[in-house]
């Protein structure tokens, strides 16, 4: 069986691009691979010397696009969704098993060659969504639903267009989800308990590592947020696989699911940021098998219940458990959701990254440029110098209060000010 690959997003890195380009036209010298797609924006390959002849004779099937102009959160949900939503209508074969990747933040080992040859398993749709094989993911997060890494992904083709997603909808309702989630939600998107889970802003651990302990109890001591979580690791097991080559039969030995957060091993890590990512399908047996039959046929009923949900008429007990949660947790903005007992019909929480460019905006890159330079420097204090850098109480309050229109006046319009205010008042340091 062969395979095809599509290649989404910027260069970034020419050589880095050409060496997996190599990687993928070896292993189709193997009968392993098919197509190579190259998808990206017009003017992007001929910004690099040389790079078009090269891709060419490598027999690399460039598609050019034009860059979207709206811009949806600040991991450019739109643009990854339309460069692999074209990806993949560009394969001449459009019944095999596709990998998505790009140049960046994702590599190629001797370990994926297993899964080429084999493709993934059938799933279970308990659900009815509609997949047939299991989508490959390098690593999940085990205490947000949907949040697989989306560097580089691997499913049959007809799967991998189901969680192609180019609506508003993720940064107007769901704002809060980040641009990984976006992909992989898409196909439960009808799912009452993961729709009504994501009304509420939730912060993510790694906002609030220093009271990880305590979040994780109230979550597992409460009645609807942690049916939530027993229902995504359901959906992991019966529609991912987690970690590429042969399931492992070295499954490590967990006794209840208060412990398995606090399991760190080679198939669940507990990463600097006190984030619980599972790295290996593993993990995701031994936690299913917690699982009573009584308790599974609940979550799975809970999970079949797909529709429509008035947000304007959210339960009293279910309302006050995720505010609870979220007042003692967090300042982030609050849900997308009113409760039944309210005679106020509000809705807070503007959009998050949300914005048109112009044709030539050359300070919306300019921005962009800026905090990719930030998560760079972040990336190597914490490898290098096991230095952490989260956001400061200052800029949790300023965020919470200073307007959205202010905001991006600050980082479009004055971006000197805000590379400054970005390096010293933004951000603390802890070991």
């Amino acid at each position: 069986m062969a395979i095809s690959v599509v290649i989404c997003g910027l260069v970034r890195d020419k050589q880095r691009l050409l060496k997996k380009i190599q990687n993928y036209s070896d292993w189709r010298g193997q009968g392993l691979v098919d197509q190579i797609v190259y998808s990206t924006w017009i003017g992007e390959v001929d910004s690099y010397s040389g790079l078009r002849k090269e891709l060419e004779q490598s027999k690399v099937t460039i598609l050019e696009i034009e860059e979207p102009r709206l811009v949806l959160k600040g991991g450019h949900q739109l643009h990854q969704m339309v460069s692999f939503y074209y990806g993949l209508s560009a394969l001449n074969n459009q019944d095999q098993f596709v990998l998505k990747t790009r140049v960046d933040l994702a590599d190629n080992h001797e370990s994926m060659l297993y899964d080429f040859a084999n493709g993934t398993p059938l799933v279970d749709d308990f659900v009815g969504v509609g997949l047939k094989h299991k989508i490959l993911v390098e690593n999940a997060l085990m205490m947000y639903p949907f949040l697989c890494g989306d560097a580089q992904f691997f499913g049959h083709i007809d799967d991998l267009k189901k969680t192609v997603n180019m609506s508003a909808e993720m940064e107007i309702v769901y704002n809060r989800l980040a641009v990984e989630q976006t992909f992989f939600f898409q196909p439960f998107s009808d799912c009452k308990i993961f729709k009504q889970h994501f009304y509420w802003n939730l912060p993510h651990i790694s906002e609030i590592a220093d009271r990880r302990d305590e979040q994780v109890r109230e979550v597992m001591d409460s009645n609807y947020m942690s049916d939530a979580l027993k229902a995504w690791w359901l959906i992991l097991d019966s529609y991912f696989k987690v970690g590429w080559g042969e399931y492992d039969t070295d499954y490590p030995e967990l006794h209840d699911f208060n412990e398995s957060f606090e399991h760190n091993g080679a198939s669940k890590i507990i990463d600097e940021n006190k984030t619980d990512i599972i790295v290996n399908q593993r993990f995701i047996t031994s936690l299913n098998s917690l699982f009573t039959i009584d308790m599974r046929d609940m979550i799975k009923g809970k999970v079949a219940e797909r529709g429509s949900i008035n947000m304007f008429n959210i339960k009293r007990e279910i309302f006050d458990e995720y505010q609870r949660f979220l007042k003692q947790f967090s300042d982030l903005p609050s849900p997308k959701a009113t409760c039944s007992a309210s005679k106020k019909l509000l809705i807070h929480g503007a959009a998050q990254h949300f914005f048109v460019k112009d044709e030539n905006d050359s300070a919306s890159k300019r921005y962009h440029e800026q905090v990719t330079a930030l998560r760079r420097e972040n990336d190597f204090l914490r490898k290098e110098l096991n230095v952490t850098i989260s956001n400061s109480f200052f800029h949790r309050i300023l965020s919470r209060f200073l307007p959205r229109s202010t905001i991006v006046f600050f980082k479009y319009k004055m971006p000197r000010l805000t590379d400054f205010y970005a390096r010293y008042l933004m951000r603390k340091k802890g070991k």
